[in-house]
């Protein structure tokens, strides 16, 4: 029985990490989109789904509750301060993915709630992960560690690095849901052109690939194709072509 319910919680962790974690990278990705119809087309992407996601995420804490109540109370003690900012941060998250349609005068003030909500509730679930992880403080079957003793630079980079992975999620997400459609997010090419970027800039292997890159991150003085899109007057033909130059 021991076997099953692990089983069972892994197979639950493994669904709300894919399923939630596509849409929690979506609102990450709001963060770098400033054109309205972009951000439309980003919530029309996730609106039937989104709500429906999380309840993986109650499933899991109801599984650790029955089956593994020791862990379940460990945990608690361990990451009160994290799991009391999530659920506040999935909350709000809600609250701005539905007001935000209504929202005449203060839509921006929503737009940055569902971000922030959803980079805040990734960045915690990273932060405990790592934590777990590295190892908890632990004595005689007790919590030790205090407030923050969950906190170190471990669980900071692995908050990062989730969030990283949930808005590479969120883009395949949106190429797949918006394939074909002209407001596809800006957001969801230029991550993996900045990506390149930085691995370029760690190994920089090509002058031209460091050029354009230049050209991108930095000050634009040309009239070239990355300019042109940067700046919003160009197409994503001319992405296409400042990315195939690089090759």
């Amino acid at each position: 029985m021991t076997l099953f319910w692990v089983g069972a919680l892994a197979l639950t962790i493994l669904l709300y990490v894919l399923l939630d974690g596509f849409d929690l990278g979506v609102g990450i990705l709001f963060l770098f989109s400033r054109d309205e119809m972009n951000r439309r087309s980003m919530l029309a992407a996730i609106a039937p789904v989104w709500d429906g996601n999380e309840t993986w995420l109650v499933l899991t804490a109801a599984i650790l509750f029955g089956a593994f109540s020791r862990v379940f109370a460990l945990a608690l003690s361990a990451f009160y301060l994290p799991v009391i900012v999530g659920v506040c941060a999935l909350v709000l998250r809600g609250v701005s993915f539905e007001f935000r349609s209504k929202a005449r005068t203060s839509r921006r003030l929503w737009d940055a709630a569902f971000a922030g909500g959803s980079l805040v509730a990734t960045f915690v679930q990273g932060a405990a992960l790592g934590a777990l992880v590295a190892g908890l403080p632990v004595q005689s079957g007790q919590y030790t560690g205090g407030t923050f003793g969950w906190l170190s630079s471990f669980s900071v980079l692995c908050g990062v690095g989730l969030c990283i992975g949930y808005a590479l999620l969120g883009v395949g997400w949106l190429i797949k849901s918006l394939k074909g459609v002209s407001a596809m997010p800006r957001t969801s090419y230029c991550l993996g052109f900045w990506a390149r970027c930085w691995w370029n800039s760690r190994s920089p292997y090509s002058t031209r690939m460091s050029t354009i890159c230049k050209s991108w991150i930095g000050g634009c003085d040309g009239p070239n194709s990355c300019c042109a899109y940067r700046r919003g007057t160009g197409s994503l033909g001319d992405l296409g072509r400042c990315v195939a130059a690089a090759r």
